[in-house]
This record gives structure tokens, sequence and C-alpha cells, in this order.
């Protein structure tokens, strides 16, 4: 969300930094390069294109102004190319334009994608009804942990745990020592980990603080916020899951259907068999046969 507000933000920043006024259509004018402007629609495309851990950048008026400035550069530089003719190069042309068919590749498999028919609760429930084998799960629990090295640090924060400090600021306090972890494990699933780490886990107590648990990893400090019995996961729970594996079944079938579609009606005559070991040509019409070998 931060970025979106950055992106958002952009071109008023720039705006009250420049104060040109406003043009038509295109927003404001930030910078003209041989006659032609840059203007906030092309400054924003560009801030699209960014990756997303470049775009912090642009929340300093360092960050903005430099940003402008390469793409100054950037045109300066294309300008030249062009000048010189050098998108007229045969190996050239040839790249700009395999960039240009994935770019329309790309556009049409993203256009299919999106229109390919989704599904309702009762098509999901279905699936989930007769898939239920495939979401049996073991027993689980939910825990985070703290790992020491020395076995008196993690006594003391036990101590600290079980005298009611929250453990989510203790795991915060454990994440500045080093060649210490503190971690949310999420759900895990017995039979996954080390047996020392399982048996004091699923001998715990909902809500409970256990340790220090030696393992060979070091001692744990283990905070135990739910214990699941084995059995087949709620539908709400594989919910996403089913909904990702349907969504992407119909993405397969709709490209499928697209170019089955398309072959029938065009005509293509594939003119070369390509048999394993080589390719066998078929030779144009009127040419010599090949030579006897």
């Amino acid at each position: 969300m931060r970025n979106v507000f950055v992106l958002c933000g952009f071109c008023v920043l720039f705006a009250v930094a420049c104060g040109t006024p406003p043009g038509k259509g295109q927003g404001r004018v930030y910078a003209v390069v041989n006659g032609e402007p840059i203007t906030e629609a092309t400054l924003q495309k560009e801030v699209e294109g960014l990756p997303p851990y470049v775009r912090p950048i642009l929340e300093t008026p360092a960050g903005r102004a430099q940003f402008l400035e390469s793409v100054i550069t950037r045109d300066l530089l294309l300008r030249e190319a062009l000048r010189r003719g050098i998108d007229q190069r045969i190996e050239v042309a040839d790249r700009v334009s395999m960039a240009r068919k994935s770019i329309l590749l790309e556009a049409l498999l993203r256009d299919v994608a999106d229109k390919a028919p989704g599904l309702g609760d009762d098509a999901l429930r279905k699936a989930y009804d007769e898939n239920a084998a495939q979401f049996q799960v073991g027993e689980r629990a939910k825990v985070s942990h703290m790992l020491f090295r020395d076995k008196a640090l993690a006594e003391a924060m036990f101590r600290r745990a079980k005298a009611g400090e929250p453990f989510e600021a203790l795991m915060k306090e454990v994440g500045t020592r080093d060649g210490e972890v503190a971690a949310d494990l999420g759900d895990i699933e017995r039979g996954n980990f080390v047996k020392e780490f399982e048996e004091a886990v699923f001998a715990a107590a909902p809500g409970s603080v256990v340790g220090p648990v030696k393992t060979n990893y070091g001692w744990h400090v283990i905070k135990v916020y739910e214990r699941k019995p084995a059995g087949v996961r709620p539908f709400e729970e594989v919910k996403p899951q089913l909904l990702a594996e349907q969504r992407e079944r119909a993405q397969r079938d709709a490209f499928e259907a697209l170019i089955a579609e398309l072959r029938k009606s065009s005509n293509v005559r594939v003119l070369v068999k390509m048999e394993e070991g080589a390719a066998k040509t078929t030779p144009a019409p009127g040419a010599p046969p090949a030579p006897a070998k």
C-alpha cells in the first residue's frame, strides 16, 4: 500500500517542486528535450515500470530529481541511437521484432486469463468433497519459538515469558542477538520436526510456553498458540488453495480452447517433418533430387 501512495503522489510532488503550469491531457511538463516535452504522464509510466525495491527512492526530493535526470539522459541516448540509424541494423531490428512479439503474446495470455470463468462456492465445495483425501493432515500446532546457543539465556527468557511478558515482544528482543533465532513457525504438523521439539509442543496446552527444550540446534523456548487434531482440513481453510487450482485449470482450458479454435480457423501446412536425431526437409518443387549416399 505504501508503494501505491508513492506512485500516486509522485507527480504531485514533482508539480510542487517544479511549479510548471498544467498541460492538456499529458499533465504538467517537467522538462523539454530538443523541443519534446517530458510530461507528467510520461513520468508516471516510467515509475510504473520501476522494480518495487527501487520505488522508495522517489520518496525524497533528491531521489525524484535523480530519477528525472535519468529519464532525460536515457532520452538523449535514445535519440542519438536513432540519429545513427542503429534501429535500422538487421540484428537490432530482429531483437526489436522479437521483443514486440513477446509483449503482444504476454498481453494476449493475460487477456485470456482475465476472461477465464471463475468458480463459485458450490463448485469449490464439490471439488473439496471429491478430493477430501488430498486435504488429510496429521496433528498440528500453531507455534512460535526462540532459539539460543546458551542454556542460561534460554532459561532467563523462559522465566520472563512465564512471568507474563508478551512472547512477541521477547521475540523481537532475541532477534537482535548474534547467532540466535526468533520465528513464527505457523502451523507445524507432527512428523516434520525434530523429536524433542515435537514432543514438547504436542504435550503442551494451548496458550502455554514451554522450555528450554534441547535439540541438536540449541535451546528452544516455545509458545504454543493452538492445537489442531488430525483429520481433513476445513473447507474455509483450503478454499484459497482450491480457488487458485481451479482458476489455473480454467485458464489452461481457455488457452487450449483458443489454440484449437485458431488451428481450426487457420490454414497451417507443416513443410518440415521433425524426426528423432535430424530434420528431414521437403524439397522445393523442381529442385533436383538429393544425391544418393
